[in-house]
């Protein structure tokens, strides 16, 4: 009987933590086919103890909802504000990062931190 109990609370969470993963579309007009358009991905921001999370906040004029961890936008030159957190120190550092993004391309926003705190967050293209 304790299998069922603790079954269905760890589908409620697994079912949470799904609901994010959802692209954020940022940008004005019709939807655009994916082949069109950029995706970039952060850290979920309900993450379960990940020691260095990288939380999008903002792109160009747009926030980003706490419940997006992906965006989907059209090619060109973007600003993305993005927050760093290191789960050890419990500081937070935000970061400002400006990049060309290309049609059809994936791309993930990386951190490089010590034991200190974030050195710095990348745009790297998977």
């Amino acid at each position: 009987m304790s299998y069922t109990r603790t079954r269905l609370p760890m589908a409620a969470l697994a079912f949470a933590a799904l609901a994010g993963c959802g692209s954020y579309r940022a940008y004005e007009g019709p939807a655009l086919p994916r082949a069109e358009l950029a995706r970039v991905q952060a850290d979920p921001a309900f993450s379960a103890g990940l020691p260095v999370q990288v939380v999008l906040r903002k792109v160009d004029d747009r926030e980003v909802p706490v419940s997006r961890s992906a965006v989907e936008l059209p090619p060109g030159r973007h600003a993305f504000i993005v927050d760093c957190r290191l789960a050890e120190t419990g500081s937070t550092t935000r970061f400002t990062i400006e990049a060309e993004v290309d049609a059809g391309a994936d791309y993930r926003l990386e951190a490089e931190a010590t034991a200190v705190g974030c050195e710095r967050v990348e745009l790297r293209r998977r």
